[in-house]
């Protein structure tokens, strides 16, 4: 019998860093492809950021290193929570109708900046008894271990619970500790699979 129900954050309730680039053309000279290359050239230094190993100012001044962009450091942030502004149509509906009924979970990597600025702006996010952000305890969730702490820290069996995120890996990784996975695609599709699995809506 499921009782928990884990959501993702980002792409699932509201997006995240993904797509930034298309706000970043807007607001800037730097075309989207071109802030891309640059993102996927420090990844490393980005999931590091997520981990609680940099700022967010530490990590947008090595975006910004060794290019020729004409662009200040606020603007970044400032397209950034823009983006992280923008809700997933439909999800927070779906969590309304399963607060009486189950117990909610959020946990999301982030850089602790972003996370302060979704919860500041998203008082929706309180259905949730607990939230989870990589940077408080330093794993993502392609890290089999986040979903052992959050086991662990819920005191709650993985038979009893579902995960529900937009990247497949991250599903795999619950999936290796007993927990089952939803792969999120659009609210309808959710609600869908989650009354197939027998979840009160």
């Amino acid at each position: 019998m499921i009782k928990n129900i884990i959501f993702d954050l980002s792409e699932v309730i509201i997006s995240g860093f993904h797509k930034t680039e298309e706000i970043i053309e807007k607001n800037t000279n730097i075309k989207a492809e071109e802030f891309l290359a640059k993102r996927r050239e420090v990844e490393d230094i980005f999931l590091e950021a997520m981990k609680g190993k940099y700022t967010e100012d530490e990590y947008i001044e090595t975006l910004i290193k060794n290019t020729n962009w004409n662009v200040k450091k606020e603007i970044i942030k400032k397209s950034i929570r823009q983006n992280l502004d923008t809700k997933i149509e439909g999800t927070m509906k779906v969590i309304e109708k399963l607060k009486e009924k189950y117990n909610l979970i959020l946990v999301s990597d982030h850089i602790q900046e972003w996370a302060e600025h979704i919860l500041s702006t998203n008082k929706e996010l309180e259905i949730f008894k607990s939230k989870y952000f990589s940077y408080e305890y330093g794993m993502l969730k392609e890290d089999e271990g986040t979903f052992k702490y959050i086991l662990e820290k819920e005191k709650i069996l993985p038979s009893e619970t579902i995960f529900i995120d937009d990247n497949i890996t991250n599903v795999q990784m619950a999936n290796r500790v007993g927990i089952q996975g939803i792969i999120f695609e659009n609210a309808k599709q959710l609600e869908k699979q989650l009354k197939e699995m027998d979840i009160i809506l």
